[in-house]
């Protein structure tokens, strides 16, 4: 509860400033002015994002064939997952009720928990990638923040080495961590995994371009290809409630002098607008679908 409370302290005192540090009467105006047909296709690019989480969580369950569930099981559980990211702090409520809830209908908890906590990872290290394949071509970053990327990069490759090498043997963790080893008899898999990862990623840049052409921002498409990238894995910092507040100054610094800040946070607002639909969608299917 303590640390729930601090992170939402957090996320409360970051938005505050930008309302006391920025003119909130212009953010208003863009997102009065907003074009309705982009918003509506950040909306279709994150439904295409939910679809992929879903193949990739196919593709990396393995367990016995008469216990895995149908390609539709496995969507309506992502969707719902929406849901519970806004209800739980930390951006990790969805994936936490997917693996656990899909697992104990279908007992097969372990192969859930790790497949999903190998998707996560994947989906950090494609970050990773697109961050380093634009930075050549994109206007000069902060030293800080390539830093930090390179530090996570690291990171990131040591901890999947630690995963697929594990040594836990013993009791509910051992299960997960030896379903984890099992991966490296699976190296199809691992890349049809780790290509639906850069893809998902891929579409997550996208909805940010299509936010920023429904409030009329000028952008270098390089420049997007970083920045986003490297809030994915600041805001990923489990310092705020789900990362609202550090989104907005992380975006602000990444793209100082380059665009206009009322803009950008009109189109991070507008994002929590498409955020909120995903997460009715999600309770709507929870409620009629999910038995």
């Amino acid at each position: 509860m303590v640390k729930f409370a601090v992170k939402l302290l957090v996320s409360i005192s970051l938005i505050v400033l930008v309302i006391w540090k920025f003119p909130i009467s212009e953010i208003f105006y863009n997102l009065q002015n907003a074009k309705i047909g982009w918003f509506l296709a950040t909306f279709l690019l994150g439904e295409l994002i939910i679809l992929n989480q879903a193949f990739r969580w196919h593709y990396l369950l393995i367990v016995p064939k008469e216990q895995k569930p149908k390609f539709s099981i496995l969507l309506k559980y992502t969707a719902v997952g929406y849901f519970f990211n806004i209800l739980a702090p930390g951006g990790i409520g969805g994936d936490a009720y997917r693996s656990i809830a899909l697992g104990r209908a279908h007992n097969v908890i372990a192969g859930s928990v790790a497949s999903v906590f190998i998707a996560k990872i994947f989906g950090l290290l494609a970050v990773c990638l697109l961050f380093w394949l634009a930075l050549p071509h994109s206007e000069k970053i902060p030293e800080q923040a390539i830093g930090f990327m390179a530090a996570a990069s690291l990171l990131l490759v040591v901890f999947c080495l630690f995963i697929v090498f594990n040594p836990f043997k013993k009791g509910k963790l051992g299960e997960i961590a030896g379903k984890l080893r099992e991966y490296k008899e699976y190296p199809l898999r691992l890349a049809i995994a780790m290509f639906g990862s850069l893809l998902m990623q891929i579409l997550v840049v996208f909805m940010q371009i299509s936010l920023f052409y429904a409030v009329g921002i000028e952008f270098s498409l390089a420049l997007v290809f970083v920045i986003v990238p490297a809030t994915i894995l600041i805001t990923a910092i489990p310092i705020s409630f789900n990362g609202i507040g550090v989104r907005e100054w992380s975006m602000l610094s990444l793209t100082a002098y380059t665009i206009n800040s009322e803009q950008l946070l009109a189109s991070l607002f507008l994002g929590y607008a498409v955020i909120i639909l995903q997460a009715v969608q999600g309770w709507v299917i929870s409620v009629f679908y999910i038995k």
